[in-house]
């Protein structure tokens, strides 16, 4: 009988092994590098494009690795080709349960487009944001995890030009706000796949500056996640 319970009360205190992640809050192993390819969709606001709604996929990879048990780096790029946005970041992560872990991070992104038609139509912009953040990620199964993270939009800087046009400004602002809910799964042949959704509430995004709206209002922007654990 003290046997069994020995044996029970393993089982439900020894940790899980972990899973190949991108999103929950959990360093990767010391020497190894983590990475995903996948996609990302916005989807445009009505307020932007009225009663055409436009879902407009990036590229989206991402690459992590450790400097320790707990602190790790993020690099991520999303691309449309004529559109880019290159981030890097750190998080500090710690298990709190053997199902939960916490994290918490700043990222820091450039990004850039340019639209140029020949003797028509040259417009170009850049721009720096940074995102701290919280992730809390819950292990729903041995091979199941959900992540819920909560970022700040901060502009640190923006330019953009059309023609010999330009409108730049450099101060600290807050943008707005954004939460993703991501689940992390095994999809086929031991590859694991993030699926989630992400909805900012922002007064800008990177993706849709070339329609230089003169909303001076936060929109909200749905984004659909997918993405191949590498």
């Amino acid at each position: 009988m003290l046997l069994a319970r020995t044996v029970t009360n393993a089982q439900t205190t020894d940790p899980w092994p972990a899973q190949p992640n991108i999103y929950f809050p959990q360093a990767p192993p010391l020497g190894k590098w983590r990475k995903s390819i996948g996609v990302i969709f916005t989807t445009t606001p009505p307020e932007l494009t009225e009663e055409v709604r436009v879902s407009v996929p990036a590229i989206d990879f991402n690459i992590q690795r450790a400097f320790g048990k707990h602190l790790y780096m993020v690099g991520r790029i999303q691309t449309q080709f004529v559109q880019s946005n290159l981030g890097i970041g750190l998080r500090w992560a710690t298990p709190i349960t053997n199902r939960l872990s916490v994290s918490a991070g700043y990222d820091m992104t450039g990004w850039f487009g340019a639209l140029l038609i020949k003797d028509v139509f040259n417009s170009q912009a850049y721009g720096i944001q940074t995102f701290p953040n919280l992730s809390v990620g819950y292990r729903l199964t041995k091979d199941l995890q959900l992540t819920v993270k909560s970022e700040a939009i901060i502009d640190l800087y923006y330019r953009s030009q059309v023609g010999s046009l330009a409108v730049e400004y450099d101060r600290r602002r807050i943008n707005g706000v954004a939460f993703a809910f991501v689940l992390e799964q095994p999809f086929y042949n031991k590859r694991h796949v993030s699926i989630g959704i992400r909805a900012a509430y922002s007064n800008f995004n990177w993706q849709l500056w070339s329609l230089y709206d003169t909303f001076d209002r936060n929109l909200f922007y749905p984004q659909l996640i997918f993405g191949f654990i590498l």
